[in-house]
């Protein structure tokens, strides 16, 4: 007989009921040692998983983050959280390693006020973004600076810190010294004079304001590990073969560049198939407005945003032609200025329903000519490309999307051309979805389009700037720039994309993006020197 124990009296047991014990405690045993292994093996697995799945993305990586808070040198202080949204991927070898609508963390690290100019030569804030939250949940911490700030009139120096402008003795700052004084000491007069002063010459605000909405490029200052997502946005898929070549069947039918009289000008770059409504919910709802028709009260809007130096969000532009015939249509995105803009002409394709060809180009600066001035335009196209794709991606608006080859005459140099534009001669294919509920982007408010404050809330704004941009403070304030030009650091390149150029890669891990990319490297064989597979080479003699 085996003997058991009695836990309660201490008293030994004999009998059937030990074995019973013995028995349930072994199984207990073995249970505790399964669970322990599973766990063991499960996390193993998992550590395998992401370690086979997770990708390096370098130090350089660009990250294109909209705002989803206002910031400014006169409303944020040091410590203010900042956050904002991915509204590009960011993929490496065709996988999306941080989808869009990823979650991006920072904080205002310094920031500096213009006041009256007398202490800062210009108005500076400085941020810093430490941490990505991915559309899994997983959050990544990072190390970035920021690049640009899209299409604003603030540049950013080699150490991240976005400048303001610099208040330059101009027309409205030597009114300013005259009629400011004019409003205390004989105020009937003064009133009068300073409204036709405000009216013709209006000053500028020196300080810092991005609302929310606004664009950053930022770029990854150390590699980053990232487990891959997806090959493509969820929801946008690969055009068929079949339609790739209906595509391309439309496309011989037409020129393949915009022309201004009869100068060359935009080249075509995007193919769209969707209904003009769907393209209207699409675009508002990624930011992008409709330009304005030329006429005199747009020609004194444009004058007023110049002399303020703020942005005219609907600007006209300049008309160019398109087999002949003017554009339909035309979407422009801007912030704070009205020498930068993205935009998109686009011209319906004739007898083929809902189906356009679209010129984009990124506006950076005027050019001015002895009758005219005009934009500049950044040189490789392709991003401007990318930004629409993209954009729209967002939106959840996007069917499907391809980049198509194409061999056209119209893409060759121009001998007599004077600005370079840099493009693979590929274009993107777009076809949306109805798009009646698409995702709308921060920062996008149907009302948001003019000045909300009331008339004495922007005459006292109008009249604080004048107090402090009268040519007694400007002039000091130039002069000390000058002495203190050589402590400032230098100011980034503009656009900053040139040199990290926004990609459509994830187009290309599609079977029908595979195909049309490598049929675009192989016919860009017959282009002449110093064309290249890389990147053709287009000289152009008026761009806007």
């Amino acid at each position: 007989m085996h003997e058991g124990f009695d836990t309660r009296g201490r008293a030994p047991l004999r009998g059937p009921s030990f074995n019973l014990v013995n028995v349930k405690c072994t199984r207990d045993r073995y249970a505790t040692l399964w669970k322990t292994l599973l766990g063991s093996g499960w996390a193993i697995c998992a550590l395998l998983s992401f370690s086979l799945c997770a990708n390096e993305l370098p130090a350089g990586t660009t990250l294109e983050v909209r705002l989803s808070v206002p910031t400014g040198s006169r409303i944020s202080h040091v410590g203010d959280q900042v956050e904002g949204s991915t509204i590009a991927p960011v993929s490496l070898r065709g996988q999306i390693l941080i989808p869009q609508a990823s979650r991006v963390f920072g904080s205002v690290e310094s920031v500096k006020r213009f006041g009256l100019g007398l202490k800062q030569v210009t108005a500076s804030i400085h941020y810093r973004f430490h941490a990505v939250r991915l559309t899994s949940g997983d959050t990544v911490p990072v190390q970035t600076e920021v690049l640009e700030v899209e299409t604003a009139k603030e540049r950013v120096d080699a150490d991240g810190t976005v400048r303001g402008i610099h208040p330059a003795a101009t027309l409205s700052s030597g009114l300013a010294l005259f009629t400011t004084p004019l409003l205390f000491v004989v105020p009937t007069v003064g009133v009068p004079v300073w409204g036709i002063k405000a009216v013709i010459a209006p000053s500028a605000n020196p300080e810092i304001y991005f609302p929310a909405g606004t664009e950053l490029l930022l770029r990854l200052t150390a590699p980053v590990e990232v487990r891959s997502s997806a090959q493509r946005p969820i929801g946008v898929k690969a055009f068929s073969r079949a339609e790739v070549i209906d595509a391309e069947d439309l496309l011989k039918g037409s020129a393949q560049r915009a022309r201004m009289g009869s100068r060359s000008s935009d080249i075509v770059n995007l193919l769209f198939f969707a209904s003009r409504e769907e393209m209207n919910r699409a675009f508002h709802a990624a930011g992008w407005v409709q330009a304005e028709r030329k006429s005199p009260m747009s020609l004194y809007r444009m004058y007023y945003a110049l002399t303020r130096r703020i942005g005219y969000k609907r600007a006209p532009m300049n008309a160019l032609t398109l087999n002949g015939v003017p554009s339909d249509v035309v979407y422009q995105k801007s912030l704070d200025t009205v020498q930068k803009r993205h935009h998109v002409r686009l011209w319906k394709i004739p007898q083929v329903p809902d189906v356009w060809l679209g010129a984009a180009a990124e506006d950076i600066g005027f050019r001015f000519k002895l009758t005219h001035w005009t934009h500049s335009t950044a040189p490789k196209i392709d991003n401007e490309r990318a930004k629409i794709v993209n954009d729209l991606a967002f939106t959840d608006c996007l069917h499907a999307v391809a980049l198509l080859a194409r061999r056209s005459p119209d893409l060759m140099q121009d001998s007599k051309g004077k600005q370079i534009i840099l493009t693979d001669d590929g274009l993107a294919a777009v076809r949306l979805n109805a798009c009646h509920n698409p995702k709308i982007m921060q920062g996008v408010d149907p009302a948001s389009s003019g000045d909300q404050r009331g008339r004495l809330s922007r005459g006292l704004a109008a009249l604080s700037n004048d107090l402090r941009q009268n040519i007694a403070f400007t002039t000091y304030n130039t002069l000390k720039l000058v002495t203190e030009h050589g402590k400032l650091k230098p100011l980034r390149k503009v656009p900053s994309m040139d040199s990290n150029p926004r990609g459509l890669d994830w187009i290309s891990s599609t079977p029908a993006g595979k195909t049309a990319i490598s049929s675009a490297a192989s016919q860009l064989d017959f282009l002449p020197s110093p064309l290249s597979k890389a990147g053709a080479t287009v000289y152009v003699t008026e761009i806007d």
